[in-house]
């Protein structure tokens, strides 16, 4: 796309179409700016159209699950389902979760009006009206057995595992067994950071066998990609396929940065009134990403690596953040091995890292890593945030320490 003659007009409505385009901050609920996980709604349509089934979507924080959530439920209402959405918090229990839920849900009825005629007065309320005081599971069962008379429903919970009411959770349970036992056409869809089904269903185990398990794994390079040229498009802009490349395997699978880092690159793009992105344009994104990284970020980096001259605690941060890892972010210290002696251009050998991975995995520097025994096993480690883990490498990066072509290729 030519980018000469790009007046005022044109440069301020690109402006605004990447900034429509791209949400680094901000779950995507309209389904013409979602890409990928076409696999994942797939499945959540083939769950709610089978009553007694009930979803959970689990998986590390930062990789979309909010977003899926929000989609899902656009293409779900279009597709005549009756949906709502609660987010969960750590003040909610049973009564105010499911208040928060039903209010969302308008219960139409129909009455004969007085005097003559066949006039018909209607009157919608919330179905949380239908709840008493006390809310049990078999009151929410049967007010969405009422509402479900009209069209199925779907109701999504995000954040469920920030619902920690011990209480709550049993009923909660008992509420899924409830639906799923007596088939009412209604889904209810548990989204939350958990790395099985387990973690966000503690309680009444025999529940799972009603819940459809559905992982978000990061997102791979090609959906990445999807992200980053479908945005780009919008904003009535092109890039080159090196730039996408160079922005998929910055993002080490995180949408946010894919996010972030294309919405900055286009930007660099036109302050210089150009209307096609290139890989010089992604490099002073990856600086000014770096600047605008969220406090929390930097903070927990700056408490990780903080020390005495000669400490190797930033290399060792880096070459975690480019460790080979498995399905759900963990590594061991062996995989730590090659990318730290690349960093430090000698061989490094796991005795000289193995206390500064546990210093990470502790209070005394932020605890930025979560450490896992692995049932007895090798000791495995992966980063608490998955937001400062390309953080850390595009440090790295610009640093001139490491090279773009050793992060880990796309998931």
């Amino acid at each position: 796309m030519s980018s000469a003659g790009m007046d005022e007009t044109d440069f301020l409505d690109r402006v605004r179409l990447v900034a429509e385009a791209f949400r680094p901050a901000a779950p995507i609920d309209r389904r013409e700016l979602f890409a990928g996980r076409a696999e994942q709604i797939a499945e959540l349509f083939s769950i709610v159209s089978q009553p007694g089934q009930h979803a959970i979507v689990y998986g590390e924080r930062g990789v979309g699950k909010t977003s899926l959530g929000l989609v899902a439920a656009e293409l779900l209402g279009a597709a005549d389902v009756l949906c709502a959405w609660a987010t969960c918090d750590a003040s909610d229990d049973f009564s105010s979760v499911w208040r928060k839920a039903l209010g969302e849900i308008g219960l139409t009825t129909a009455k004969q009006a007085l005097g003559f005629g066949e006039h018909v007065d209607q009157t919608t309320e919330p179905l949380s009206k239908l709840l008493a005081s006390e809310v049990t599971p078999h009151a929410v069962q049967g007010a969405l057995k009422q509402a479900s008379r009209q069209r199925p429903v779907a109701i999504v919970f995000d954040e469920f595992d920030r619902f920690q009411d011990a209480d709550g959770r049993v009923l909660f349970a008992d509420t899924i067994k409830a639906l799923s036992d007596r088939v009412v056409s209604s889904t209810l869809v548990l989204i939350g950071v958990a790395d099985s089904v387990g973690e966000l269903i503690r309680e009444h185990r025999s529940v799972e066998r009603a819940l459809v398990q559905i992982q978000m794994p990061r997102m791979s390079a090609s959906e990445l990609a999807e992200i980053a040229t479908n945005g780009v498009t919008a904003a009535r802009m092109t890039i080159t396929r090196a730039a996408v490349a160079r922005i998929t395997a910055l993002s080490q699978g995180l949408p946010h940065y894919t996010h972030l880092l294309t919405q900055l690159a286009a930007q660099a793009a036109l302050a210089e009134r150009r209307a096609d992105i290139g890989v010089r344009d992604v490099d002073a994104a990856v600086t000014r990403a770096i600047d605008r990284a969220q406090q929390s970020i930097v903070e927990a980096y700056r408490e990780a690596v903080t020390g005495r001259p000669g400490t190797i605690y930033p290399q060792v941060l880096l070459a975690c953040a480019l460790a080979e890892e498995d399905e759900f972010g963990f590594f061991v210290s062996s995989d730590v091995r090659e990318p730290l002696s690349k960093i430090l251009h000698k061989p490094s050998r796991t005795s000289a890292f193995a206390r500064h991975l546990e210093e990470l995995s502790s209070e005394s520097r932020g605890a930025v890593l979560q450490r896992s025994s692995g049932g007895g096993g090798a000791a495995r480690y992966r980063f608490v945030n998955p937001l400062l883990q390309p953080y850390v490498a595009m440090r790295g990066i610009s640093e001139g320490v490491v090279r773009v072509s050793e992060l880990q290729p796309g998931r």
